[in-house]
């Protein structure tokens, strides 16, 4: 009975133990939070340290937000608005907390104000911070820390049940032990045995629940930090720096300043997706619709912006280097050729800034669109209306077409999030010019496939990309579509079409001698293919194939008339030795198509490629 006394009041420390360290964690998670709390705040430990002055004290801040984007193949423009009240006189608007990646070259600034307001030259500098630049990086930071330090006090927990457990079977142990012993010895009645028993029993089973529970508690937090971890990847930077611009401004009075910005950012880009939709009823007909896939990882999410998708290419420089002399020269033969020195000018490499020669000059022009004063500073524009947002949704955008630039503007607010997710969006239908064809090639197989010859019409070019393929509304695969100008045409292919039965035979293959004096090599080949129509409708049919193309002025080929179907072209398409027949079959019609080519060759040469 004094064993199973003591053992209870060891038990009970144990739990007083377990407590105490749990606090002392508490109190040390709490330390830390205020640790963080004082270095966020920039208040120093020191009481009687002076602190700096604010350096946007006399500053007025800028509130924006992201208003309209523009998207490059490999970049982004972004333009920021915020209206600030200015008072009478000089001042400067500060736009604090701009993205680290923010291409400083780049900025442009422009206003609109109902007084005179002059802007001054914008001036940017990079601030290093302790904390992630993009507020959401650091808030799944933040997450994943805080749910890391919910782990510790748990696992103190789980240790102290683990000592709980120990103790008990320890105890258990200690009474198996005694089992050699004399029990009369032992003044302990069978009542008290299985109370004690009883007790550890209990002990025991309350650990273990209390185990599985932080158990489960641990799981859960593993997973949430797993999901949040996961998320923190897809955008995550790692950038600890931010940007702050700041704009001079003069007014003549106080007023309501709309104050934009502009400014190119990288990690963004779009590309060209096409839908191809074929429709075989009646003549048949083609619809080709192109979205724009947008994705960027910038740092700040896209949200209810005015977005363009812009084919312009601003990386790939605008100009060419100088072109030098090519110098050229000879040695006499027996000469050491280093006896003579090659000659050559420096050239400059190019870079592809797009400077001449090769030495990229940089502008940093300060703003744009704004009109010069006397004063030394810039006047705005004055104050428009901004439109109301519209409802987005899936029409079509509307094309500008400058000559050598296409600009698409997507209808309505678009949201673009900053985890690089594409986000498809509609830009609009292309005007093409189609015809419907059967295309055969029966050297590679004897399966006809259907076919949409299209023309581009239009001004504006199509990109090339990807393109997905509907034959009567049913998916049947992907292509890809090269660069398309106005009034080009291009094969589009829908799968095999198996109302148009092919079959090749090969007719004749002989090879032979002939000559008197000069022996020649001589190859003769013929086939047939056997068409049939098997549509309730006519079809137009083309049916390609090669014969072979000398290399060698004493090679000849030449096409046999008796055993070659009339109607075709040779060299169709400027590729040397295709033969194309395009002619149309009715419904259920059978028609045979001959070809026979016939080769010759001195014969004391090797012929290759038969």
């Amino acid at each position: 009975m004094k064993k199973f006394l003591i053992a209870s009041v060891i038990f009970s420390l144990v739990g007083i133990s377990a407590g105490y360290a749990q606090e002392a964690v508490q109190e040390e998670q709490q330390a830390q939070d205020v640790t963080e709390a004082v270095i966020k705040l920039g208040i120093s430990r020191e009481p009687l340290q002076q602190q700096p002055a604010d350096p946007f004290a006399n500053m007025v801040i800028a509130k924006s937000e992201i208003r309209e984007v523009t998207v490059y193949n490999d970049r982004a423009k972004v333009t920021r608005v915020a209206e600030v009240e200015v008072p009478a006189g000089a001042k400067t608007v500060a736009f604090r907390d701009l993205p680290a990646s923010l291409m400083a070259d780049s900025l442009r600034a422009e206003g609109s104000a109902r007084a005179t307001v002059k802007l001054g030259a914008i001036v940017s500098k990079q601030i290093m911070t302790a904390r992630l630049s993009s507020a959401k990086e650091q808030d799944l930071h933040d997450r994943i820390q805080a749910l890391n330090d919910q782990k510790a006090p748990i696992e103190s927990e789980k240790a102290a049940l683990a000592a709980q457990e120990k103790f008990l079977n320890n105890i258990g142990e200690q009474a198996a032990l005694r089992n050699n012993e004399n029990l009369a010895q032992i003044d302990l009645k069978p009542d008290q045995w299985t109370a004690a028993a009883q007790a550890i029993h209990n002990g025991l089973s309350e650990v273990y629940k209390a185990r599985a529970q932080e158990e489960r508690k641990l799981r859960d937090i593993d997973l949430e930090i797993g999901r949040l971890q996961r998320e923190l990847q897809q955008i995550s930077t790692g950038a600890r720096s931010i940007f702050t611009v700041l704009v001079p401004v003069e007014s003549e009075k106080a007023t309501k300043l709309t104050l934009e910005i502009s400014y190119q950012m990288p990690n963004a880009s779009w590309k060209p997706i096409y839908d191809a939709r074929a429709t075989t009823e009646g003549k048949g007909s083609l619809r080709l619709v192109q979205y724009g896939a947008v994705s960027q990882r910038t740092g700040e999410d896209w949200k209810g912006v005015t977005l363009t998708l812009s084919t312009a290419q601003p990386q790939r420089g605008a100009g060419l280097p100088d072109l030098t002399p090519m110098w050229v020269d000879v040695y006499e033969r027996g000469r050491y050729p280093a006896a003579q020195s090659l000659q050559m000018d420096s050239v400059d490499t190019f870079d592809g800034g797009g400077a001449a020669g090769g030495r990229a000059t940089t502008f940093k022009s300060m703003s744009s669109n704004i009109i010069p004063s006397s004063s030394g500073l810039f006047e705005s524009k004055r104050e428009a209306e901004v439109p109301k947002p519209q409802q987005a949704t899936m029409i079509a955008a509307s094309a500008s077409n400058r000559g050598f630039v296409a600009e698409y503007k997507i209808p309505g607010p678009a949201d673009v999030p900053a985890d690089g997710t594409e986000s498809k969006l509609l830009v609009g239908n292309f005007d093409v010019e189609s015809k419907l064809q059967v295309h055969i090639k029966p050297q590679m197989s004897a399966e006809a496939y259907l076919v949409v010859r299209s023309k581009l019409k239009g001004d504006a070019p199509i990109l090339p990309g990807q393109v997905n393929l509907f034959r009567d509304e049913a998916y049947v695969g992907q292509s890809m579509l090269p660069m398309l100008r106005p009034d080009e045409e291009h094969d589009l292919y829908f799968g095999v079409d198996d109302q148009v039965a092919v079959k090749r035979k090969v007719v004749k293959d002989e090879r032979k001698e002939a000559g008197v004096i000069a022996k020649d090599a001589i190859l003769e080949r013929s086939y047939v293919t056997e068409l049939q129509n098997l549509h309730t409708a006519a079809v137009d049919v083309v049916v390609k194939e090669t014969i072979p193309a000398p290399r060698n002025e004493k090679i000849r080929v030449e096409i046999g008339k008796e055993t070659t179907t009339p109607g075709y072209e040779i060299d169709a398409g400027n590729i040397k030795g295709l033969v194309d027949w395009q002619f149309k079959m009715e419904p259920k019609e059978k028609k045979d198509l001959k070809l026979g080519w016939t080769v010759s060759w001195p014969s004391d040469m090797t012929m290759s490629g038969l």
